[in-house]
């Protein structure tokens, strides 16, 4: 058979089959609708699975196959990767039929998909946080779950990449020698991400934030921004007193300490008080 000849085969053997597929939408035969989504479905076309099915639930509402149908189309929009789509679907069969053998399956579903749709670092992570939300949730309500280890390891691996989204963000201002943020955001991320194993590091980062800020600002702030950057070595050292870079932050913080005297001595003749008042017209 020539090649052209298999051309016009194949494309009479397509709109056939188009034509077939389209009949069937237009069908008021359901029970075929429920078998051949049910085909298409476990051929894993859940585009043609999808439309079959939202028919159905329409006719089926309220009787005992609409669990069955509102499952398969939810699995269709994972199957297509509409996460955020299947995550809600999953959740209102949760919560629709609570009772039912599948309901803890969806349930984590939901929060897998909801996990799934997670996106890149570099974007806004406020649907990470969600999905965060979304697998405590499934932890919370199955505390016996052979899937609660699994949900753990993924809220892990969420809260890593939230903790790397920031700490991205406080060396971004580190970098462009924005250090009051830098140091403020360092600080926030030790305070919402205790376990890092960053820590030590980050640490050393506030403390140098804190010092160049301090050099960076006018003689009459530099002594209370030399003192934060004291405090925050006090604080280093209190945590980690045997930190291999210990020495490292302890030479920052002499170093704060014979500049923040300088400065104290300097502004005795430079009237700071004053030189911070606003001139306000005479009335």
């Amino acid at each position: 058979m020539k090649f052209p000849q298999l051309l016009i085969i194949s494309a009479v053997l397509i709109f056939s089959s188009c034509s077939d597929y389209e009949k069937l939408l237009k069908s008021d035969d359901f029970d075929l609708k429920s078998e051949r989504a049910k085909a298409y479905y476990n051929e894993g076309d859940y585009a043609k699975a999808l439309p079959l099915l939202d028919q159905l639930l329409t006719v089926k509402m309220g009787s005992s196959e609409e669990e069955e149908i509102r499952y398969y189309i939810a699995y269709c929009y994972y199957g297509q990767s509409q996460f955020l789509i299947a995550s809600a679907l999953f959740k209102n069969f949760f919560l629709s039929f609570p009772r039912s053998y599948r309901a803890e399956e969806c349930l984590f579903q939901s929060a897998y998909s909801s996990y799934l749709a997670s996106p890149r670092i570099d974007l806004d992570q406020s649907q990470t946080i969600k999905a965060i939300e979304d697998l405590q949730y499934f932890v919370d309500t199955y505390k016996a779950s052979e899937r609660v280890e699994e949900a753990n390891t993924l809220m892990d691996e969420l809260r890593k990449k939230l903790e790397e989204k920031t700490y991205v963000g406080a060396m971004l201002y580190y970098n462009t020698e924005n250090y009051q943020a830098a140091a403020v955001t360092f600080e926030g991320l030790l305070k919402e991400f205790p376990e890092t194993s960053r820590a030590e590091d980050i640490h050393l980062l506030i403390i140098r934030s804190y010092f160049n800020y301090a050099g960076n600002s006018t003689n009459c702030k530099r002594p209370e921004r030399y003192e934060k950057c004291i405090s925050s070595f006090e604080r280093f050292k209190e945590q980690y007193p045997k930190s291999e870079i210990l020495s490292i932050a302890e030479g920052l913080k002499e170093r704060s300490v014979d500049l923040k005297a300088k400065s104290i001595k300097e502004n005795e003749n430079y009237n700071c008080d004053e030189k911070s008042k606003k001139i306000r017209p005479e009335h």
